[in-house]
């Protein structure tokens, strides 16, 4: 059975609302298309034309208040579903997968290759994909469902960290380098592992 079928929503419109949704679309592919020309623009421009780039990410991302710096290289999967505070700066190799609304607050930094992740995939292996074997594209159509990830205002997001589906991390809150982050963090902590837990506030002294 297709999960899709019957829905009077477009696959577009399931995906931002948070229902099973195929990554095989049209639509999909336009926006992942202006997302990796927007990027490749941004990283052709010289490193010191900060200006520049400023005025290219404001091209990529769907909110952007103020300055904001992504160092590249980095991956956006659409980029319109990627909302960014002023003073917002996030070092290289990160990856945004913005099937749903990924926000980083006032301040908020972000150390080299942490992961972004909204998609989730069903559990039973049987619903991950619909067969399409007369399609043009490709014979299969994988199946996921998206969760906004909400990072407040003046975070640390370490080196290396997953940020997954559906999180919310509170203002002033520091994540730990490496960490998995699977549950929302409140604000004002310092939260680490795998999965991410709460260590200590960050009022206390270490």
């Amino acid at each position: 059975m297709d999960i899709l079928d019957g829905s009077e929503k477009s696959n577009y419109q399931r995906m931002v609302d948070g229902d099973p949704y195929t990554g095989v679309d049209p639509e999909l592919f336009a926006l992942t298309a202006r997302a990796q020309a927007g990027t490749a623009a941004l990283m052709a421009l010289p490193p010191a034309d900060m200006q520049g780039r400023t005025e290219a990410l404001r091209a990529i991302v769907g909110e952007m208040t103020g300055s904001a710096v992504i160092v590249p290289p980095f991956f956006m999967e659409y980029g319109v579903h990627v909302r960014l505070g002023d003073r917002v700066f996030v070092n290289q190799g990160s990856v945004f997968l913005d099937s749903a609304w990924i926000t980083l607050g006032y301040g908020t930094m972000v150390g080299p290759n942490v992961q972004f992740l909204t998609v989730n995939h069903p559990l039973k292996p049987e619903d991950r994909y619909v067969e399409t074997p007369d399609a043009p594209i490709i014979p299969f159509r994988p199946i996921g469902s998206a969760k906004p990830i909400t990072v407040g205002k003046m975070c640390w997001i370490g080196a290396g960290s997953i940020i997954l589906p559906g999180v919310t991390i509170g203002d002033g809150t520091t994540i730990g380098a490496g960490s998995v982050v699977t549950k929302s963090i409140p604000a004002r902590v310092l939260a680490a592992g795998n999965p991410a837990r709460v260590i200590r506030s960050v009022d206390e002294q270490a």
